[in-house]
């Protein structure tokens, strides 16, 4: 886990628009500072840069920082704002502040309105006006192993601190009837074990394509790409910039296919109709506070696993990348290794690559039919 300090001897550093003052003691988690900050020692004048050790707390005070993980997706965010609001009502804590929130700063600042965050750094002048601060992945035990059996995050968190975790929903009280012209599909996930493979695609094209508007969310991931080139042509597709450009595009859908946690815990904040394909992550810990959103349900088995399996992504292990059934492993049998990082590991251009084309056994077994007959019962619902 990186988490690293530093300082300055100069005022001869900016990173990413951060100006970061001399003589002045700041903490971070992101990979790409630290990286930047090693490699570039000689020419940046540092009083220092060291690595620095997480520890838990024997006591939660009323003013909390919060340190979120190095990485996480769009998905963890929400979750673990919809925790934070949950928090701030109970009125246990009087200030709460959110460090490290990297990309997604925008979705704890400007989406949910928390003053206090700290998306790249904060300063010993900053940690200094909270009395706890909370290492999420460090504090609470089943984050540890959050990429290989998914808990939802709202729930640990809110569990944690032993309070309830309270529904938020955006709703446009004006548009409850609005009649569905356009299905938005949401194919892609930064794992090829939760992305929708083109043959399900093609299906809802050959169902659907002669009475809705089909559009085709993608991204810069290798999935993402793939997915552009292949449907360009076929498709109105939809590329949005940014968090903030996704959010405002998922506030205007009338109908939505959902794969991934990220835009499916957007729409369900938007209060928005449409189906979930469960693949990996299932959906009683992703699909909590709605009824509008139906679940096409994994019911794949193998000898080693049964969907969903709770497994976030592809891992390597013994030089063989895949899921549980690729390499004849459970979960169990991975949550004894003392090193959980030598299993991210791999080679992801290639391995994604292969993925694409070589779907995992759930993944590959998608029921369509499924998938049609539900898409057609929710929509009869509006």
């Amino acid at each position: 886990m990186a988490f690293f300090s530093f300082s300055l001897f100069d005022n001869s550093f900016s990173f990413f628009s951060k100006k970061f003052e001399k003589n002045q003691i700041y903490f971070s988690k992101n990979i790409t500072l630290w990286k930047e900050l090693n490699n570039k020692k000689k020419k940046i004048q540092l009083n220092f840069l060291k690595h620095e050790i997480r520890t838990k707390n024997n006591f939660i005070g009323k003013k909390l920082l919060i340190c979120l993980p190095p990485k996480f997706g769009l998905g963890d965010a929400i979750e673990y704002s919809l925790a934070i609001k949950s928090l701030l009502k109970s009125q246990k804590f009087l200030k709460i502040g959110i460090a490290f929130c990297s990309d997604y700063s925008f979705v704890f600042s400007k989406f949910f309105s928390f003053s206090n965050v700290y998306p790249l750094a904060i300063s010993l002048t900053e940690i200094n006006k909270y009395d706890t601060i909370f290492h999420a992945t460090l504090e609470i035990q089943s984050f540890k192993f959050q990429k290989y059996q998914r808990s939802n995050i709202a729930i640990e968190v809110c569990k944690h601190f032993n309070v309830p975790l309270h529904n938020f929903k955006i709703t446009d009280k004006t548009d409850k009837k609005k009649l569905i012209k356009k299905l938005s599909i949401f194919p892609v996930s930064t794992s090829l074990i939760r992305s929708l493979p083109g043959f399900v695609i093609d299906a809802i094209k050959k169902n659907f394509q002669d009475k809705y508007k089909i559009e085709i969310f993608t991204d810069n991931s290798d999935y993402g790409n793939f997915l552009e080139k292949s449907y360009n042509n076929n498709f109105i597709i939809k590329k949005p910039k940014n968090i903030k450009s996704l959010i405002k595009e998922i506030s205007q859908i009338d109908f939505g296919i959902f794969i991934d946690s990220g835009p499916l815990h957007v729409a369900k904040i938007f209060d928005k109709p449409g189906i979930f394909v469960e693949t990996s992550v299932s959906n009683s810990i992703l699909l909590s506070n709605t009824s509008k959103i139906s679940t096409v349900k994994n019911s794949y088995k193998s000898e080693y696993c049964n969907g969903p399996c709770g497994l976030v992504d592809i891992f390597s292990f013994n030089k063989i990348v895949g899921c549980y059934e690729t390499n004849k492993l459970t979960f169990q049998s991975l949550k004894i290794l003392k090193n959980l990082k030598q299993l991210q590991r791999r080679n992801k251009k290639e391995d994604n690559s292969y993925f694409i084309s070589n779907p995992v056994g759930c993944i590959k077994k998608i029921d369509i039919e499924k998938i049609i007959q539900k898409i057609n019962l929710t929509l009869k619902e509006y």
